[in-house]
């Protein structure tokens, strides 16, 4: 019998940087493709003399997907989501929240 060799396959990670806080999503698709753009919306502020400029600026982060591949990430949220929610309770979507409470967690940054 004649010894084999063994392949070794060197594997480098590549963590992919830093993380992104994510405030809105938009998800589009077409027959080949999934588009998940998360987006994160930061209010800037800058003085020039006595004037006050505000602006709100908008980073994104885009993942496109194979329609296989989205649907096992669709399934693989799901059960995530599913287990936080007996975890932790319910997570209220603003559609969800009752309409008389305001959401002023933005009133402070630009008003």
């Amino acid at each position: 019998m004649i010894p084999t060799k063994k392949k070794v396959i060197k594997v480098e990670i590549d963590n992919g940087g830093e993380s992104f806080f994510s405030d809105t999503v938009t998800v589009s698709h077409n027959p080949k493709k999934f588009v998940i753009d998360f987006q994160q919306s930061t209010p800037r502020f800058t003085k020039v003399g006595s004037e006050l400029d505000q602006k709100m600026v908008i980073f994104h982060k885009t993942i496109i997907l194979d329609p296989e591949v989205a649907k096992d990430f669709s399934r693989i949220l799901a059960e995530n989501v599913r287990s936080y929610e007996e975890r932790f309770g319910d997570i209220k979507t603003a559609k969800q929240k009752n309409k008389k409470e305001k959401d002023l967690s933005y009133a402070s940054y630009i008003g």
